[in-house]
Parts: C-alpha cells; structure tokens; sequence
C-alpha cells in the first residue's frame, strides 16, 4: 500500500541538516521515501536536472530513508537505502546497483559491503568445507563491524541483527557501550526493550508461565507441565512449520526425546504457526511425539513476546525442581548433551 505526503523537508532551521545528491540516467524525479506502518510514504521529491538532483532534510531524528526514482522504491530503476545523519550524502551507481555514501553510517555500510560480498559471492559454489570457513569469516566481520560502528547508526543496525543471539545482560551491557547518542537515538528503542524482556529468561532466572491450547483445543498451561512429577526437565521449544532452520533442529530434538524422555525429559513445543493445517501436518509427518500448543498467532503469539523471542528456533531449559532456566537457544546436540548432564547432577 502506497501514501503520498505532498510535504518537502523543511523547518530545520536550529536542527542538524543532511543533504544528498547524485546523478542517475533517465530519470525525471527522485523521491524520499520513508517506511511507516508497512507503507511507502514519500516525504520529498525532486526533479532531475541534466542527470543531476539535490535533495535537503531534517537529521535530527535517527533513521533510515529510501532514494528512489518511484514513490514506491519497490521495482524502482534507481533505488537505495541510507542512514539520516548531518553532512553530505551522495548516491553513485557501482556496477548493477547503487551506492550511498558521504557520512560515517553510510560509509560504514559500503565498507562492511566490501568486504562481505565477495564472500556471499564464493559461498554460492563453494564446497562445504570452504562454507565453514566462509561462515566463520562472515561472523568475524559482522563482529567488526559492530565493533568499530558504535558511534554512527550502522553500529546500531549491526547490534540489532547480533542482538537475537545474546541474553538479555549481555545485550544491554552491548547497548551501554555504545555512545549516549547512539543510546538515545530511536533505532536504538526496539533493542533496549528487547534486552529488557531477556534478562527475565536468562539462565538463572524463573520461567514465566503461560497457556495455550493444543491441537484438540485443551488449554495446557507451562506451570502444569513442570509441576507433572514425571517431569524432571523441560524444554520450550519456539518453532513453526514454515520455519527452515526449526526443521533442520528436529533430528537433534527426536534423538534427545527418545533417549530421555523416560528419564524425566519432556519438551514443550510453541508454534508461531498462524494455519493450524499446516501446524498439524508438520507434528504429523515428522513425528514430533511431545506436547504441543499454539494461539495460531503467527508472530503475534503472545507466549513468544513474553520470552522475547524475536527469531526462531529458539528454546528454554527449565529445572522442575527449582523452576529456574538453566540452558538457553541450545542447538544441535547441545540438547542432548546439556540434558545428559543436568540428569546426571
């Protein structure tokens, strides 16, 4: 869906301002386009002159716009995403796309681009022991980046793609490294909240309790699985059955069910499904023989914003015994060798 605000960027009088330019080939307009709501709204425009535009804007508010020579950047010839910040931005085309660049965020970007193309390049045809090393260099550069970018808003945007894998101290301790500014600002505001709703399920830390119900409709609540005397450990496990990775987690899950299950080992399925067809098709077929409960919310599933997970899959071990959650995010055969070992203390 398209709104068009028929507004140019003005009253920036006492605020930092940013300009951008460029040249482009046929093209008559370019337009500011910002995404509000799932919705292109394009808040500037401008005519091309002779290949060349100029465009001038508020920076006083951190975020991120679109350059594009459509209203709706989507399918556009000439189309770019930039970081807002004071100075002079400037938009290049660079072999079959186009390049922003001029102030430290956006600057940040093409180098970070520099160095991780040519290794999504290589990953396409590599052989697998090369895509391990490809991987690893891959996060090596990730965790650099982020690392030299914590006054501009690419250290941001870097902190937000890291910040799914960290626990909740560890990601606020993150946040608090970054400069005041970069803390104030309000690409920030997601992250902090998130880090907020982590450290209430890091290890150490009660689970929190909810209910949903299974695929018959029964309400089956966490407090009443980990009060079932049978049960010494329990994993909430987040998933969904158009979730690629979660399938591929499934082998790992099974081979730890079926060797301890009769232990005391119990898992506890949340579906971020939203088509109970495909929820019960998915628990069918791959035979997943535990407890299973969804609120067919999708990503809307309240029990999944209680645990602050904002990527899949992703799960909780809990203590029966004490309630607290002794393993987060375990993967592979982290599963069975970490209920291996909390079922021989």
């Amino acid at each position: 869906m398209m709104a068009l605000a028929a507004a140019t960027l003005v009253g920036c009088t006492s605020q930092p301002k940013f300009t951008i330019s460029g040249q482009v080939e046929g093209v008559e307009k370019m337009y500011l386009v910002e995404r509000i709501d799932g919705d292109y709204v394009a808040i500037d425009s401008v005519a091309v002159e002779n290949g060349a535009f100029e465009m001038k804007g508020c920076a006083a508010e951190a975020k991120q716009l679109y350059i594009s020579s459509q209203a709706t950047p989507r399918g556009a010839s000439v189309v770019a995403r930039f970081f807002v910040e004071e100075g002079e931005i400037t938009l290049s085309k660079v072999e079959d796309s186009y390049v922003v660049a001029g102030t430290p965020a956006n600057d940040a970007v093409v180098a970070y681009n520099e160095v991780v193309g040519p290794m999504m390049a290589e990953y396409r045809e590599a052989t697998p022991e090369r895509r391990a090393e490809i991987e690893a260099a891959y996060e090596a550069a990730q965790q650099e980046a982020l690392e030299q970018n914590k006054s501009n808003l690419f250290g941001v945007q870097m902190l937000q793609n890291a910040a799914y894998g960290m626990g909740g101290v560890e990601l606020k301790a993150a946040i608090e490294s970054f400069t005041p500014e970069m803390q104030a600002s309000k690409l920030m505001e997601p992250i902090a909240e998130m880090a907020e709703k982590k450290i209430k399920t890091d290890i150490g830390q009660p689970y929190i309790n909810f209910e949903q119900a299974d695929a018959a409709g029964n309400m089956v609540s966490v407090q009443s699985v980990i009060e079932n005397p049978a049960n010494k450990y329990v994993l909430i496990d987040f998933w969904a059955s158009w979730c690629g990775p979660c399938m591929a987690e499934v082998p790992a899950l099974k081979a730890a069910y079926d060797e301890y299950h009769a232990k005391g080992f119990e898992i506890f399925g949340v579906s971020l499904d939203n088509k109970k067809e495909a929820w019960e098709a998915a628990i069918k077929n791959k035979e997943l023989n535990w407890l299973h409960v969804s609120d067919l919310q999708g990503w809307q599933n309240a029990a999944a914003d209680l645990y602050g997970v904002r990527s899949i899959p992703a799960n909780y071990l809990i203590d029966c015994a004490t309630g607290k959650i002794v393993g987060v995010n375990l993967r592979g055969e982290e599963v069975k060798a970490k209920v291996e070992a909390v079922l021989a203390e």
